[in-house]
């Protein structure tokens, strides 16, 4: 017999919750008249704020669909030509996204990642501690040549599983919970330090550009970012160490398994050595962009097409038709355009001095401002999915509240980039990482939340400290 659909399921789906929603959400802001200190245009990009934002929330349709619904909503509001509101996808940073997964592409299919994972943890030891040790330094090392947290992710998930399968009994084990978590936690708070390493970062740029602040290149977001993604990534490591300490295992038995991983590879290929000549080219030009003076998009896209050459390329058209996240593309592009609609009308700066006041922000430090905003959105993960739309939705915001505090938009904007691309550690759908390792159903939901929780407290405290002192030292405020 036929399933009868259930009419309260067939009511309340996403779709039939979440549009109306953000009509109604628009409307109500529309209803009301002009704020006072807000221009109409700005109440407009308001109204259309409140829409994307509930549609993004909700995901009631396609992330890039709605990303691309900002151009004619917004041109229809009268907010911008059309021209003007495509103005966002044409980003440079919208296009080194693409060259970074197009690099990725190429670590992956001539598992040259593999290969420097299978390495790192054959020479960490194969005991509980150092095999936890083993994967945190395989996510740095990845974090440098895979520009994509859901690639390094999916690389070492198999080499997880296949240790956890030899040591698990049929209860839950504390070793899986911390191998597990280690993976997706350690792949996000490494990725904070290293410019291409999640999709964030690049957006965090492009506001800085846009609120009139100096293009970060790669080796300033690495002089930035990196020593404070570093220490929390062992500090990471070391609290789930304490909190899901693993059972004793068979250290033999585990170097079997990722010894013959290794063997399996065989020697290294000639597409390997390839991929790996362009990779290291790629990142001297980003690491030497302050005496080259080539625009970091420009490497990224110049390596991610010689990987295309004959003789020279490893991966065709196809590879990266299916492997480029082109929704990413134009969720970027629509946050952009909408982002420059809401500076340009003002609707920012009027947004953030609201909620400056009910917050009672005016007489607090730069520094304080920067732990209350950490705080903000490291707990705002509870509710986004996806690290690039809570981005693209909040940095528009982010740069509001900066300038009504007086203070330049760089010093909250990179603080805030990378809360919110390295820490989305307090639920499991909180990222693509997260949502792999616990689609293994060895984790609950729960195993996120407290170790995520108290990460999250910990992150907003150290950079906290790195701007009163190491970022200050560096001259950035």
């Amino acid at each position: 017999m036929a399933e009868i659909a259930s009419p309260v399921g067939a009511v309340f789906t996403r779709q039939n919750i979440g549009i109306p929603l953000a009509l109604i959400g628009s409307a109500a802001v529309l209803a009301f008249g002009t704020p006072a200190g807000l221009s109409p245009e700005g109440h407009k990009a308001l109204a259309l704020f409140v829409g994307i934002f509930i549609l993004f929330l909700t995901e009631a349709i396609p992330l890039a669909i709605t990303g691309l619904l900002v151009v004619p909503a917004g041109a229809l509001l009268g907010l911008g030509s059309v021209g003007g509101l495509l103005a966002g996808f044409a980003s440079s940073s919208i296009y080194m996204i693409v060259g970074a997964y197009i690099l990725a592409i190429a670590m992956v299919k001539t598992k040259l990642a593999e290969r420097i994972t299978y390495g790192i943890l054959a020479n960490t030891g194969c005991s509980p501690l150092r095999i936890t040790l083993g994967l945190t330094l395989s996510n740095i090392a990845l974090a440098f040549l895979v520009p994509s947290s859901t690639a390094r992710t999916a690389i070492l998930f198999p080499v997880c599983l296949s240790i956890i399968n030899l040591f698990e009994s049929e209860k839950r084990s504390n070793f899986a919970i911390n191998v597990l978590l280690n993976l997706a936690f350690t792949n996000a708070t490494i990725g904070a330090g290293i410019l291409t390493a999640t999709v964030p970062n690049p957006v965090t740029v492009e506001f800085i550009v846009k609120a009139g602040g100096p293009l970060i290149t790669y080796s300033d977001w690495f002089l930035y970012g990196f020593p404070p993604a570093l220490l929390m990534t062992f500090a990471t490591w070391w609290v789930l160490l304490r909190m899901y300490p693993p059972e004793p295992i068979d250290d033999a038995r585990a170097g079997a398994v990722i010894a013959e991983g290794l063997r399996a590879l065989g020697p290294t290929t000639h597409a390997e050595w390839r991929t790996l000549a362009v990779f290291v080219a790629v990142v001297f030009f980003w690491a030497t962009q302050a005496w080259t003076r080539l625009d970091t998009t420009l490497v990224c896209l110049a390596g991610a097409c010689l990987l295309f050459l004959p003789k020279i390329g490893v991966i065709d058209w196809s590879d990266a038709n299916k492997g480029v996240s082109w929704q990413l593309v134009l969720i970027c592009g629509g946050g952009f355009s909408l982002g420059d609609v809401l500076m340009k009308t003002g609707a920012t700066k009027w947004l953030a001095m609201s909620i400056f006041n009910l917050l009672g922000l005016s007489s607090v430090s730069p520094i304080f401002l920067i732990i209350i905003i950490m705080v903000i959105l490291a707990y705002m993960h509870f509710i986004f999915v996806g690290t690039t739309v809570m981005a693209t939705a909040l940095m528009p915001l982010v740069i509001g509240i900066a300038e009504t505090a007086g203070v330049h938009p760089l010093v909250l904007l990179l603080p805030a980039g990378m809360i919110i691309g390295g820490y989305p550690l307090v639920m499991f759908y909180s990222t693509l990482p997260n949502i792999i390792v616990y689609g293994s159903g060895k984790l609950r939901a729960s195993d996120f939340i407290i170790p995520g929780c108290v990460l999250c407290l910990l992150a907003c405290l150290v950079y906290a400290a790195c701007a009163a002192s190491y970022w200050r030292m560096l001259g950035l405020f």
